[in-house]
């Protein structure tokens, strides 16, 4: 009997290669899409075969370059990665679902979840805690915003893979406004705090598996991706995550994604992710494969992989080129070395899978090269 085939998108990305290693460790046929011929999952053991799209042409081009692939190379099931990926999926799902499983919710919930007024606007009437954030829809409203939220303050775009910027002063504001104008920003209230992260699976609204994390450092500093993190659980982030994506009837995986304000201890919403996160192989080391699961949705399995238990306290590093860009802003050089050889840490350097880990060490280059430019 042939291997189940699925197609996964976004190769460049540090969760698509924990995914590929996942379900191709599960003996399952991974199939990696992305644009660039240097994505480090193209070049994973797992990855038994590889497939070039572009995004330069436009969403629904993408779609159908996703079209034609599924009608050359069938499938069993489709993961995208990335929020591109998820919402233009989500979007133009009649050009695909009579081609491949799919395990995403309906274009209206993701909608709501991938733009940040509409989430913050929805979670409050589920009586969640939101910062404070108002729309910045002109630059003669920008004082107005700056008097009543203070400063420091978050401009972010509304969509959910949109630019975040910082910013301490009405010039910076006005800056800050200018460079996000294209994605209808929003002005939210800084919450000072440690960042949390739900995480789930659901089935038509069902919870079907749930995952907590914390994070431990982060790149950049002032407010980033997870360059270490730890599995954890908390009663209320729970309550607070389900009663969100249950409101949504969530079909498919999703982060929401939280700060634990030092000033009340309550948990404020910072944004969902509608798709798989930056730390998803934490989970996976914890023992939560939401890969797995997530196939098994699609397939209609998802009684089969029903699961809510997972191991805590687990820490998780991502050294290329997270860890590496955090110490070199922060300067602590013995704390890398120390963590990068300590048993404390997992990571996601496979001597196993070395292939992967050259592309990463390219990336980091580029990076430390563009920051020092910068």
């Amino acid at each position: 009997m042939a291997a189940s085939r699925v197609l996964i998108t976004d190769g460049a990305m540090k969760h698509t290669l924990a995914a590929v290693r996942s379900l191709g460790m599960r003996g399952l046929q991974v199939t990696v899409v992305d644009e660039s011929p240097l994505a480090e999952s193209f070049y994973s053991k797992y990855c038994h075969s590889r497939r070039r799209t572009a995004r330069g042409s436009g969403p629904e081009e993408y779609i159908l370059q996703l079209q034609s692939i599924l009608k050359k190379y069938p499938h069993d099931v489709l993961l995208p990665v990335s929020w591109y990926a998820n919402y233009y999926v989500a979007k133009y799902r009649h050009h695909l679902e009579d081609l491949v499983n799919l395990a995403i919710p309906d274009f209206e919930s993701m909608e709501i979840a991938g733009n940040k007024d509409r989430t913050m606007s929805f979670a409050k009437k589920q009586g969640l805690h939101i910062p404070e954030t108002i729309p910045l829809e002109s630059p003669e409203e920008l004082q107005r915003v700056a008097e009543s939220i203070g400063y420091p303050i978050v401009v972010k775009g509304s969509t959910e893979g949109g630019t975040v910027r910082y910013v301490h002063s009405f010039k910076e504001l006005e800056t800050a406004y200018h460079q996000l104008q294209h994605d209808r920003p929003i002005a939210q209230q800084y919450i000072e705090g440690d960042g949390v992260g739900f995480f789930a699976a659901y089935n038509q609204g069902d919870c079907i598996a749930r995952f907590m994390h914390r994070r431990v450092r982060e790149y950049p500093t002032s407010g980033g991706p997870s360059s270490a993190a730890q599995s954890f659980y908390s009663q209320e982030l729970d309550h607070q995550g389900m009663n969100l994506l249950d409101a949504l009837k969530w079909h498919g995986v999703a982060m929401v994604e939280f700060k634990r304000s030092i000033v009340d201890g309550k948990f404020y919403l910072m944004e969902i992710n509608p798709k798989f996160w930056g730390s998803l192989e934490l989970s996976i080391q914890s023992g939560m494969d939401f890969p797995f699961i997530a196939y098994n949705i699609a397939l209609g399995n998802a009684e089969s992989v029903r699961q809510m238990k997972y191991r805590k306290g687990v820490l998780f590093r991502w050294p290329f080129p997270g860890e590496f860009l955090y110490t070199l802003e922060t300067g602590k050089y013995a704390s890398f070395l120390s963590n990068f050889f300590s048993r404390s840490y997992a990571d996601d350097v496979r001597i196993s899978d070395p292939a992967p880990l050259l592309l990463q060490l390219i990336s980091t280059f580029r990076k430390v090269k563009q920051r020092k430019s910068g």
